[in-house]
């Protein structure tokens, strides 16, 4: 059994709660994203408070504004990897058509048609001289006469 959801409901089980914290709107999902970014930037302060405190504060800060640009990427209504997998099939799988203004394109199919007929004429007229040599055909063809 097929189930079809409308396009305003989100497929996710906690999609839809969202907590109000004064001018944000915030998803279950985006704070437990800030959640990571936090417990991983704490993780790497204490880690370095041991030898250096002004690299464990940097490198925290560092970890936690990219957490916090991933909860709030939002980009033509795409969160981030959806719009990395769009920038992806956009640049590197598709091929980029160049268009040209007063230019006919020829048919590839009428092409080969008229390389085909222009053989079948030289068969013609190597059969209608055929007391000439093929060397002396081959100068008459080089010299523009046919």
């Amino acid at each position: 059994m097929k189930v079809v959801y409308p396009k305003n409901i989100k497929k996710w089980l906690f999609a839809g709660m969202t907590f109000n914290i004064w001018p944000l709107q915030i998803s279950i999902i985006q704070l437990f994203i800030l959640a990571l970014g936090i417990a991983l930037a704490l993780a790497i302060f204490n880690g370095f408070s041991k030898s250096s405190k002004a690299i464990g504060i940097l490198l925290a800060i560092f970890v936690f504004l990219i957490f916090v640009l991933v909860a709030f990427f939002r980009i033509s209504e795409l969160p981030l990897i959806p719009f990395l997998a769009k920038l992806a099939r956009n640049n590197f799988f598709d091929t980029k058509k160049k268009f040209q203004v007063n230019y006919n394109r020829e048919n590839p199919v009428e092409i080969v048609i008229k390389e085909v007929k222009s053989k079948e004429e030289k068969q013609i007229i190597e059969q209608k001289v055929g007391w000439l040599s093929k060397e002396k055909v081959a100068n008459i063809e080089q010299g523009g006469l046919l």
